[in-house]
């Protein structure tokens, strides 16, 4: 359970960081994102099991390799890829100073 309440906050911290950033319209949930959504409306029983609290943001973690994170997101019209990726790295490994970071993926799947 610990190890879950600190991957939670620090998906939570990491998907925070990147929508506070211009040109972010939202963080865009994947494919299984949706699909545990739906198991949780039809079994609300099993939420605490399938239900992903941070959609947009995947995250793991090797023995002593640091976390893995990848985040997918939509952008504003006007602002280009690669400034908002930029500025989201910074504000991601900004905002986890303790935290070892290992890798960091940032997907643009869209801009509106």
């Amino acid at each position: 359970m610990i190890a879950d309440t600190r991957r939670d906050r620090v998906a939570g911290a990491a998907a925070e960081a990147a929508q506070g950033v211009p040109g972010v319209a939202f963080l865009r949930p994947g494919v299984a994102d949706l699909l545990r959504n739906r198991i949780t409306e039809r079994t609300p029983r099993r939420a605490s099991l399938t239900a992903n609290r941070t959609p947009g943001v995947r995250i793991g973690r090797d023995e002593g390799d640091g976390w893995h994170i990848d985040i997918r997101l939509v952008l504003r019209r006007g602002h280009r890829a690669l400034d908002v990726t930029r500025a989201v790295r910074a504000a991601v490994v900004a905002v986890l100073p303790e935290e070892p970071v290992a890798s960091l993926r940032i997907t643009v799947t869209g801009v509106v």
